[in-house]
């Protein structure tokens, strides 16, 4: 299969499940991201009930929170809480027609920590915060019709159209 081959007709790629982040504080970091942007906890703790996943209301995005000093899924030392250990930021998808000043406001309230706002290709607006533990997250309105978008993107450069 070729490249092109593989982004298109592919069917053994899906998307991103989840992400595993250390926290020092598992109900503090709970709280924060079912306050901030609704998740809430999927399935029972695992780990000495220091392993606690959860889920985007709409069942599409999974973040994991580890318990500092919890081995973690693998049975390895996750490091310390708030090190980005090589991920710079994650990325969330705002609503098309979230109010940014809106999503910035309840972010802050939830505990989390207003670290820029950008655009990225085209005008798209992004905000960047940083959680309790100091990851930083990318929040992006994507236009109503973002797949035309992103489709438009991989275009541009898989065609050798810029990019």
């Amino acid at each position: 299969m070729t490249d092109r081959q593989s982004l298109f007709e592919s069917d053994m790629y899906l998307g991103m499940n989840h992400i595993a982040l250390t926290v020092r504080d598992l109900e503090a970091s709970m709280r924060f991201y079912q306050s901030a942007f609704g998740m809430v906890p999927f399935g029972a703790r695992k780990g000495s009930g220091r392993v606690q996943p959860l889920v985007s209301p709409r069942l599409r995005d999974q973040i994991t929170l580890v318990q500092s000093g919890e081995a973690g899924e693998l049975g390895r030392g996750l490091g310390t809480p708030g090190e980005q250990g090589g991920i710079e930021h994650f990325g969330m998808m705002l609503n098309p027609g979230a109010n940014l000043q809106k999503v910035k406001a309840r972010v802050e309230r939830a505990g989390g920590e207003f670290v820029t706002e950008t655009t990225i290709g085209h005008g798209i607006p992004s905000l960047f915060f940083s959680d309790p533990d100091g990851y930083v997250i990318q929040l992006t309105r994507f236009p109503r019709r973002a797949w035309w978008y992103v489709f438009y993107l991989f275009a541009r450069r898989w065609f050798g159209r810029g990019g």
